[in-house]
């Protein structure tokens, strides 16, 4: 009895702590959960009757990483196991929790494990030098317990999923299946993306992410978890940027780290992140968002798993870095309303994926991909992505214009990018600020496009609903008077309320045009192609709305400011002013691409 009251005592601080802790996804991970449920009846149902036993697992190199082990009562002697790694305090963040609630329901052991350098553990902590090999030595650790059968699934978000694709790529024999959310920031050098941590965005830094993550969740060892005060808004000020987390942190923090090696090859490796040496086998689902800064790589990394594992499924929902099921039961995400046919069980669904690659039984049949198209409020199921009946379709820069037919007399337009007074960022993939005037998602931009340093082209008026289902890309002719500068591309669903809604954006730092690996500066006034990847998207513009393009310079904070001197562009405090030309029609046609769907 002292036992049972003990545990329904640990569960009820550690839900009451989960509010207060106000990492990168708990404040969005708590917020449906309390929509759907009342308080209490959601305490009641996490108060299972389960054996909480702690461990210091002893890792080869001598660390112990601080474990907790959930044992439901009853059922089998030896159970499968759910493992979950975190840098967010085992017994504190509420993702964690849902977990151990969810699964031992379900006769499944759940081992909850503080990384390296974190809360309980020892060592030091970096993302993710040690992932792997920390990852392989707790699964030798679980497989060798009495409890557990060989049989190992991992699940979590963000940093949670992250651990996951680093350590599927060890390809362990006890690790059976995983469900990696948001985990798009696992990607290194593999195909090109140079995207680790989810630090970077068409090679420029992450700013307001990079800045809130490091800030307050920066600690290398367990006694430096807190988060100093800061001045939000201040801070993102800095210059350089690579002193914008040192200034209020006294401890050291990995941010300088990762700003230095975005570029070199070999850092992304030594960092553990993934590369095209990398493979997998196994059974993933891959869960995301549509305005998950990661989303892009997401994709990138599917496309490596189903290589060898062509039974996994990839769900992208509608909504923002791990709030998975928010919209879902709020209704919105951003300013755009999400009404699904019935409230779909996202939970289900991750249980019958475990059960079906854990405990043998018949998983329910999914399609490859199923991503939710907003404002037709649907899931599409589609084997490829784009779907087979897509089709690729361009709209050129054509004056002030979005055209089915490029100009053939040449179009320029010239707009300039002052660093010192940026285009500011409105939604978007925004996410784990600790700022909470920060929103995310497809927010309304109008406020934005009377600015002279924003290049408008606007469809006309659609006659019939256009669906589109598929990655955005928008190749952009250029020159300009400075040696680097960067290119900020956004598409927009306007309506007849004036309202200009973003669909999906995109960012390149004009010396990487290249690729990420060959670096080369500019020439003053000579033409450059450029292309933007403006991530992926399932969206229906509706009857007698436009399309919209902005070409901007800018998106302060999100992104960092290119202070468009060329040089190193986190060393530098002094701005200079760029002029741009953006140039179309004859033999340099820009344009913005995107697969539309046929409807009826």
């Amino acid at each position: 009895m002292l036992k049972s009251v003990l545990i329904r005592l640990t569960f009820l601080l550690s839900l009451l702590a989960a509010v207060l802790v106000l990492t990168e996804q708990g404040r969005a991970f708590l917020r449906p959960v309390k929509q759907m449920l009342e308080f209490r009846a959601f305490a009641a149902g996490l108060l299972v009757e389960t054996d909480v036993q702690e461990h210091q697992v002893v890792m080869p190199d001598g660390v112990t990483l601080a474990t907790d082990i959930y044992l439901p009562e009853g059922g089998a002697a030896q159970k499968p196991v759910v493992l979950v790694r975190l840098p967010y305090g085992k017994r504190v963040y509420g993702e964690a929790l849902h977990w151990v609630r969810l699964f031992t329901a379900h006769d499944y052991a759940v081992v909850v494990q503080d990384m390296r350098g974190r809360y309980g553990s020892g060592g030091v902590f970096a993302p993710y030098p040690n992932e792997r090999g920390d990852g392989v030595a707790t699964l030798d650790w679980i497989v060798a317990q009495d409890w557990a059968l060989p049989r190992v699934g991992t699940i979590g978000c963000s940093a949670l999923g992250e651990a996951q694709v680093l350590l599927a790529a060890e390809r362990h024999p006890a690790h059976r299946a995983m469900i990696p959310m948001g985990a798009g920031g696992s990607i290194g050098t593999a195909q090109g993306a140079y995207g680790f941590f989810g630090f970077f965005e068409g090679g420029i830094l992450n700013l307001a992410s990079g800045f809130g993550w490091f800030h307050g969740q920066g600690g290398k060892i367990g006694d430096l978890m807190h988060a100093p005060a800061a001045d939000y808004k201040k801070a993102l000020q800095t210059l350089p940027v690579s002193e914008a987390v040192s200034r209020y942190r006294a401890d050291d923090t990995d941010f300088e780290e990762l700003l230095s090696g975005f570029d070199d090859p070999q850092i992304h490796k030594a960092w553990g992140y993934i590369s095209d040496q990398d493979s997998f086998d196994i059974p993933t689902l891959m869960v995301d968002t549509w305005y998950d800064y990661g989303i892009g790589f997401s994709f990138q990394l599917f496309d490596m798993i189903r290589k060898n594992s062509p039974e996994s499924r990839f769900l992208i929902a509608p909504a923002t870095h791990c709030d998975m099921a928010g919209p879902l039961y709020n209704g919105s995400v951003g300013d755009v309303a999400v009404s699904p046919q019935g409230t779909t069980d996202l939970d289900g669904i991750y249980l019958s994926f475990m059960d079906a690659h854990l405990k043998g039984q018949v998983e329910p049949s999914l399609p490859t991909f199923q991503p939710y198209m907003l404002n037709r409020d649907d899931w599409l199921a589609t084997e490829v992505w784009p779907p087979r009946a897509a089709r690729a379709q361009k709209l050129y820069l054509r004056g002030e214009a979005l055209s089915s037919t490029p100009d053939a007399a040449p179009d320029d337009r010239i707009f300039r990018s002052d660093p010192a007074d940026p285009v500011p960022t409105i939604g978007g993939a925004i996410c784990c600020t600790g700022d909470p005037d920060s929103r995310a998602g497809p927010l309304d931009q109008s406020p934005l496009e009377a600015r002279e340093d924003l290049l408008i082209y606007t469809s006309e008026p659609f006659g019939n609903p256009l669906d589109i289902a598929g990655p955005l890309r928008a190749v952009l002719h250029v020159s300009t008077n400075v040696p680097d500068t960067d290119l900020v591309v956004r598409l927009t669903d306007v309506g007849p309320d004036g309202r200009s809604i973003l669909i999906q954006e995109g960012a390149l730092r004009l010396r990487y045009r290249n690729g990420f690996d060959a670096p080369e500066l500019m020439q003053p006034d000579q033409g450059y192609r450029a292309e933007v990847s403006l991530r992926h998207i399932a969206y229906r513009v509706k009857t007698g709305h436009k399309l919209r393009l902005h070409v901007a310079g800018s998106s302060f904070p999100r992104l960092a400011r290119n202070m468009n001197t060329g040089g190193d562009p986190h060393q530098e405090s002094h701005p200079q002013m760029a002029q741009i030309t953006l140039h179309s029609g004859a033999g340099a046609e820009s344009f913005v691409e995107l697969f539309t769907l046929p409807t009826p």
